[in-house]
């Protein structure tokens, strides 16, 4: 597992809660699953990544080692009688279609915050910030810095060094990272709710982050935002 590192422009190890990619020698994958990338510099190929246990893994290795071909035996999967065959889709129900969607939702929201923004400082350049949990109490010791009238404040932004902002700047930084936040807290939050509306699977399964929210599910939070312009 893989994650790219913009602080110092390098792709370092990682566990899967982290991942953004899966390296195998030198060529780089991503699964839907994983964190969203924030640089264009790593060349990667989408597919699907699975878990397989031990002996399937060490089947595998013989396979690519010999070149032979994988032979699976009927016999050795488990027969039901046919009184027994449940099919998986009575089961599942739009209430658990539903939880599972706003799982899903709420991981690529939080995903997405702590993945960060861009913002045009004095310079004229845009720069990206980070919103981890770090980044974020960061942000609440500038801001109580530039209220306390500090006029330098060192701060960094991501793959930049450390240097000195302006407290204009220092504001601009903490005033687009509150709206940026702000507003993907209350989108998942209207989200949410839309979701729960729904009545079939497929109007569930269809949910993606970033659909529009039709207007009696917004929030009045949100409409403001939307109308302001959102993020």
């Amino acid at each position: 597992m893989r994650r790219y590192q913009t602080k110092h422009n390098i792709i370092l190890a990682c566990d899967e809660a982290q991942a953004q990619y899966v390296q195998l020698n030198d060529d780089f994958y991503r699964d839907n699953w994983m964190l969203p990338t924030i640089t264009n510099k790593v060349e990667y190929r989408n597919v699907q990544v699975i878990q397989i246990n031990q002996e399937e893994y060490e089947t595998l290795l013989e396979a690519i080692e010999t070149g032979e071909e994988i032979e699976f035996d009927d016999n050795d999967e488990p027969q039901q009688q046919e009184d027994e065959i449940v099919d998986p889709i009575e089961e599942v129900t739009v209430d658990f279609l539903k939880e599972k969607k706003i799982q899903e939702m709420s991981t690529i929201c939080n995903n997405i915050i702590v993945a960060g923004f861009d913002t045009v400082l004095s310079d004229n350049e845009t720069h990206h910030f980070s919103l981890t949990v770090q980044d974020q109490l960061n942000l609440i010791t500038l801001s109580a810095m530039a209220s306390a009238g500090e006029t330098l404040i060192p701060y960094h932004a991501d793959g930049e060094l450390c240097k000195m902002f302006s407290a204009e700047d220092i504001n601009t930084i903490i005033n687009t990272a509150t709206a940026f936040k702000t507003y993907h807290i209350t989108y998942f939050n209207s989200l949410k709710v839309y979701i729960n509306a729904l009545e079939s699977m497929s109007d569930v399964t269809a949910i993606t982050y970033g659909v529009s929210i039709p207007v009696e599910y917004q929030s009045d939070v949100l409409k403001a935002l939307l109308q302001n312009g959102g993020n």
